[in-house]
């Protein structure tokens, strides 16, 4: 059995948090160009340009489902400052295996959370 233990989440959302100023780091032009290079899914929520904490959490929820759909092992989702954060590993037989299913694991990122994430983290809203 092969097993891979993945980065940390929370890295991926704290490295998208340093390229931006804490709070409101992000001007409207900057969320706008997220917005258009991100999924459907993602442009719906950044409709307005803001994500609220209830969105920001679904966001992150279906991330996290989307990683476990996929095959991984993921953990709870842990509260880390003003962000939410999990992290994941996999099992397969083999090594062509443990890539199909990191593969899909990892487009979950940009498909439900990596643009809400930024400008989430632009705000500097503390979680409640």
């Amino acid at each position: 059995m092969r097993r891979a233990l993945l980065v940390p989440v929370a890295a991926v959302l704290l490295l998208a948090g340093c390229s931006v100023s804490p709070f409101n780091g992000l001007t409207d032009d900057q969320r706008t160009e997220l917005r258009d290079g991100a999924s459907e899914y993602q442009q719906l929520v950044l409709a307005d340009l803001y994500v609220d904490e209830a969105e920001y959490r679904q966001s992150v929820d279906d991330w996290h489902g989307c990683v476990g759909a996929a095959g991984a092992e993921a953990s709870p989702i842990a509260h880390n400052g003003n962000q939410l954060s999990f992290d994941y590993s996999i099992e397969a037989p083999n090594d062509t295996e443990l890539a199909a299913i990191q593969t899909v694991a990892d487009a979950c990122l940009p498909e439900y959370s990596d643009a809400i994430g930024r400008v989430w983290v632009s705000q500097g809203t503390q979680l409640g």
